[in-house]
């Protein structure tokens, strides 16, 4: 009986004390779980926060950022160029507000049992919140345009001049172009990173088409042709110099492609070209850039001489009177070309150049080791006889005189070969380059009345 009722006691008194210990342990937790501070534990930019509350903490950690990196500045550096942009210039800032609140909401969001979880191991492990940067975008791409417009640079290919049989050289201009949005991204990540060593900008090199080391072995002539022209006719000649002008020191690297009418341009008075005599359907007639035909014709022969592949080329109309029969080449904008490529393992440069009354272009190069020669042979196959001259009656002309409109074409079928004759003159190649058909064209004559009924009654006997 009486060992019952101390069992009793006994139960009774440890009952209680649990109830007192579960008690202060709910009343503690309800008291920690009621602070307004941040917990034991958490760390701010490395700054303990714990005990304080969020304004408290907020002024500490603006103070201390403000202490590391108000009066920082980053440094753009290119070859022997710097640009110094400080940070308030692109208005680099912290989000304090965002860090506060992740770092106050451990151990203050969840139910009683996650909390408490939460807030013993904040104790047992420490946890920081780094604060994460902010800059004005706009701001230092417009900066970065502003140093692009400093740095970038227009390529330039390297150049040769052929002058009295020298060959003289200009070397290349390397481009340089800055990627806004690609150092920005660079920029952007050290700057997020807070690492303000000195930034080195990624620039792109463009390097031209024509580079010195490539063209530096032209230095000797491996064809020549020239033709000559009427200087009396003032607009022609003037045509024929600005064709040679566009085409002289143009350069060719192995495997390129030469288009005389990319290189001629727009024939058009804006242009620069004048209205002169151009052949249109064997007849002559005045059109802008007259002249050009020549230049384009003694360019083929000396293509032709120097043995570089020839990718299209049509003839005339009719015969000329400057180059021989099948030797010719026209041209009409946008409509026939004149385009050759270079086959050769160097690279050649045009220069066409006007001497007087003379178009003189030459092809120049590699001298080869080989001394050859070449020759271009016109067979004429048949010949077509024109017919007899257009009589126009014309009372302007005095009786017994006659006046040529235009004279008398003879029409040809003609074979064009190219022979090759090595050091002694002795013939090793002969190759058939083209067959063409010339239409023969009517003379065309004006006669008075009375002289044209004259001679239609001597055609009448």
């Amino acid at each position: 009986m009486l060992r019952d009722i101390a069992s009793k006691k006994i139960y009774i008194i440890i009952a209680s004390t649990i109830l007192v210990a579960l008690a202060v342990i709910f009343l503690l937790s309800a008291w920690i779980l009621s602070q307004k501070t941040f917990y034991m534990g958490v760390k701010i930019e490395n700054i303990n926060v714990a005990g304080i509350d969020r304004i408290k903490a907020k002024e500490i950690i603006q103070t201390e950022l403000n202490r590391n990196y108000s009066s920082n500045s980053i440094i753009l550096k290119y070859e022997e160029k710097e640009w110094q942009i400080a940070l308030n210039e692109i208005s680099y800032s912290f989000l304090t507000d965002n860090a506060i609140d992740m770092a106050y909401r451990m151990g203050h969001e969840g139910n009683f049992i996650s909390r408490l979880m939460a807030i013993h191991n904040l104790r047992e492990k420490n946890v920081n919140i780094a604060i994460t940067p902010k800059f004005d975008r706009n701001k230092l791409k417009s900066m970065l345009e502003g140093i692009k417009n400093e740095i970038d640079q227009k390529e330039a290919d390297a150049s040769a001049t052929f002058k009295n049989g020298t060959v003289t050289f200009n070397k290349e201009v390397v481009g340089k172009n800055i990627d806004v949005d690609k150092n920005l991204g660079l920029i952007e990540n050290i700057l997020m990173g807070r690492k303000f060593s000195p930034i080195e900008l990624r620039v792109d090199n463009i390097f031209p088409r024509i580079q010195y080391n490539e063209i530096s072995a032209i230095d000797n002539v491996i064809s020549t042709f020239s033709t000559s022209f009427n200087l009396q006719k003032i607009d022609r000649s003037y045509n024929i110099r600005l064709a040679c002008e566009k085409i002289n020191n143009l350069i060719l690297l192995p495997g390129e492609v030469f288009s005389m009418d990319k290189a001629l341009g727009p024939r058009s008075l804006s242009y620069g070209y004048k209205n002169a005599p151009v052949i249109i359907k064997g007849k002559l007639l005045e059109g802008i850039g007259g002249g050009v035909c020549q230049v384009t014709t003694t360019l083929y022969v000396a293509t032709l001489k120097s043995k570089l592949e020839v990718l299209e080329r049509k003839p005339h109309s009719m015969p000329l009177g400057y180059v021989q029969p099948g030797q010719d080449a026209t041209i009409s904008e946008g409509y026939i070309d004149f385009k050759f490529k270079n086959n050769k393992d160097y690279p050649i440069l045009i220069n066409a150049q006007v001497s007087g009354n003379t178009i003189i272009i030459r092809i120049v190069g590699k001298k080869e080791e080989a001394l050859q020669s070449v020759r271009l042979k016109s067979v004429v196959v048949k010949e077509f006889s024109p017919g007899k001259d257009i009589v126009v009656v014309d009372a302007m002309i005095p009786d017994g005189e006659m006046v040529v409109d235009k004279s008398a074409v003879t029409g040809r079928h003609v074979v064009v070969y190219r022979e090759t004759y090595d050091e002694n003159n002795k013939l090793i190649e002969r190759e058939k380059i083209s067959e063409d058909i010339y239409q023969s064209v009517r003379g065309v004559i004006r006669v008075s009345p009375n002289y044209y009924r004259q001679i239609t009654m001597e055609a009448a006997v």
